[in-house]
Parts: structure tokens; C-alpha cells; sequence
């Protein structure tokens, strides 16, 4: 018995299979061929450093140990975009690797009107300079209340914080503790905030980070 081989169907059904290798063929080329849309909006970087005395060299704004001490410390602006600026002053009783921090508090000299130390007993002296740039936002933070532009410093938020004496408390496992006074810096964009002051967009940018 013969078998009839319908040629008419072959011939399509080559056809339909030249199509499909060729369109498959055809976005194999497209996707290997077309490179990655490059990403051309960058985001601003926000950083800033303590500086001292103007240096060119910035550094951790921490000081501890006998004798040292810190002036005129200023802040800059080491990001690319103008950024508002806030200090907070920590200072504690801190073992001498920066593991252990005692729980009392050290004792900050305060002064009258004449600058003359009231309080008899104190362990270190900080001068601010507060005043329409700098202002004590009271809540534990300076703010400086002008933008700093990438590259610039703030005008000098401390004159001078020193250490008063040699050593403070010894532990109960004769762990020595000195004095640490350290300067943490923050910043953030102070563009597209709508704010009024500075220290209002630090508020709205704590409200934003919930």
C-alpha cells in the first residue's frame, strides 16, 4: 500500500520553521547586542569632618587621654551637594582602649558672666562660640544655621575644650578611666528640605526617616 506524502504541508511547515529560527535568531541579536541604559542620575553624596585649627587634614574630633586638648574646631562640608550642619558634644569617662565608659558623668566647669569658673569642682572646660551662625538648639545639638557649600567649613563652633585633670575613676577591677571628649558631626541636604531654618530641617528629616 502506498503512502501519500502531502508536499503542499512540508513546504509550509518548512516555512513556519525558517520563520521561527529566523525571528528567534533575530532577538538572540538584540538582547546580546544592546548595552545597559546607564543611570545618568547620580545622588549627592553628604559627609562632613571635624576640623581643627583650620588643618587640611581632618580628624575624628574625639580627644582623650591626659593633656590633650582641642581648638578652634570648625566643620566641613566633604560631601558634593550644600548641607546643613549639627554638632553634639559627648563627654564621658572612657577606659583607655575605648572599650568602658564609667556611669557618672564627668563634671563641666561653668562660668558667670565674666568668663570666671563658679563651680569648685570640675574635670574639663568647653568655650563656645554661639551666636547667629552657631545656636544651642537645645536638645543636644549645635546647629549651624546657614548651608555649607562642598568644600567649605562652618565658621568655629569651639574655641577650646580641654581636660582639667590627670585621670578620672578607677573600676573595681583597677580599670583607669580618662577623660573622652568627642565632637560627632552630622549633615544633611539642605536643598528641596522647605524649611525655614536649619534646625526645622533636621525636624522634617527625622520625621521623613520615621
Amino acid at each position: 500500500m502506498k503512502k501519500f506524502i502531502n508536499k503542499k504541508f512540508i513546504v509550509v511547515t518548512a516555512l513556519a520553521l525558517l520563520l521561527f529560527v529566523t525571528v528567534g535568531s533575530t532577538l538572540a541579536y538584540i538582547f546580546a547586542s544592546t548595552d545597559p541604559v546607564e543611570n545618568i542620575f547620580n545622588p549627592s553624596n553628604v559627609s562632613c569632618a571635624v576640623v581643627e585649627n583650620n588643618a587640611d587634614d581632618e580628624n575624628t574630633g574625639k580627644i582623650i587621654h591626659t593633656g590633650n586638648t582641642k581648638n578652634n574646631v570648625q566643620i566641613k562640608n566633604t560631601g558634593d551637594t550644600d548641607a546643613y550642619i549639627r554638632v553634639a558634644v559627648v563627654v564621658n569617662w572612657m577606659s583607655a582602649v575605648g572599650t568602658r565608659v564609667w556611669a557618672t558623668k564627668p563634671v563641666e566647669c561653668t562660668c558667670d558672666g565674666e568668663h570666671q569658673i563658679t563651680n569648685t569642682v570640675c574635670e574639663y572646660s568647653i568655650t563656645y562660640v554661639t551666636g547667629p551662625d552657631w545656636v544651642d538648639g537645645g536638645d543636644g545639638y549645635y546647629y549651624y544655621t546657614r548651608p555649607v557649600a562642598p568644600g567649605e567649613m562652618t565658621d568655629i563652633l569651639i574655641t577650646n575644650a580641654t581636660q582639667l585633670v590627670a585621670k578620672g575613676p578607677v573600676g573595681t577591677d583597677n580599670t583607669q578611666y580618662y577623660l573622652s571628649i568627642e565632637i560627632v558631626a552630622s549633615a544633611i541636604q539642605s536643598s528641596g528640605m522647605g524649611a525655614n531654618s536649619a534646625q526645622e530641617a533636621w525636624a522634617k528629616a527625622q520625621q521623613q526617616n520615621g
